[in-house]
C-alpha cells in the first residue's frame, strides 16, 4: 500500500498521531528559541491534522500546514477553520511538491515527528530554498536507538542526525523536550548589498 493511502486510512479511521503536549508549546521555551511570532511565515512539514500548525499560529505566526494525506487536510481544514492566517495544502514533500511554494517564503520551517518517513537530503535541501535569509528549521524527533524493538522507524538515527547537521548552518541549538530531541537549525543571512 503506497505511504499516502496508509495515512488516508489512518485518518479516516478517526486515529490521529502523537498528540502535541503543553511542553512543546510551552510559550517561554519556544519564543526564547525562535523569537516572536508576530506575523512571520512558518510552514510546518508533515502537519497531518494540524494542532502543531495551530499552535505556531497561536504564537503569532502566519502558518501554512502541508501533508501529502488528503484526509488529514481535509480534518486540519475543517478543525482550524476559524483561525485567520492559518492555512492547509495538499503537498507531497517526497514528490518535489516544495518546488510550488515560494523560495525565500518562510521565516520557520518545522518538521515535528516528520523527518524520519521523509527523504531526509532533498527534504532538507528544499527547506534551505523555503527559507529566508537566516530561517530557522526547526527538527522535533524521537531517535531511532531509544525505540523498543520494532519502532525504531518513528525515529532519526545518529547517522541522520550527523546528515543533518553536515549542512552548512549559522547556529545549531540542541534540547529535550521530555523523550524528544528538537534541533533548532539557522541558516547563514544573505549578505547585505552595499549601494555605490
Amino acid at each position: 500500500m503506497p505511504a499516502a493511502d496508509h495515512w488516508n486510512d489512518h485518518y479516516q479511521q478517526g486515529k490521529g498521531f502523537r498528540p502535541v503536549t503543553e511542553v512543546e508549546v510551552e510559550v517561554r521555551l519556544l519564543t526564547e528559541h525562535l523569537g516572536p511570532g508576530t506575523g512571520r511565515r512558518a510552514l510546518d512539514l508533515g502537519c497531518g491534522t494540524g494542532e502543531y500548525a495551530a499552535a505556531l499560529h497561536d504564537l503569532g505566526f502566519t502558518t501554512t500546514g502541508v501533508d501529502f494525506s488528503e484526509v488529514a487536510v481535509a480534518t486540519a481544514q475543517d478543525r482550524h477553520q476559524d483561525r485567520d492566517g492559518l492555512d492547509f495544502q495538499l503537498v507531497d514533500v517526497d514528490r518535489d511538491g516544495l518546488g510550488l511554494l515560494p523560495t525565500g517564503g518562510f521565516d520557520l520551517i518545522t518538521c515535528r515527528l516528520f523527518l524520519p518517513f521523509a527523504d531526509l537530503v532533498p527534504t532538507i535541501a528544499s527547506a534551505r530554498r523555503l527559507l529566508a535569509s537566516g530561517g530557522q528549521l526547526l527538527v522535533t524527533t524521537p531517535l531511532a536507538e531509544r525505540q523498543r524493538a520494532g519502532w525504531e522507524s518513528i525515529g532519526l538515527r545518529s547517522a541522520s542526525l550527523d546528515l543533518l547537521h553536515s549542512f552548512s548552518w549559522a547556529a545549531t541549538i540542541e534540547y529535550s523536550l521530555d523523550d524528544l530531541l528538537c534541533l533548532l537549525l539557522t541558516t547563514h543571512p544573505s549578505p547585505q548589498r552595499t549601494s555605490q
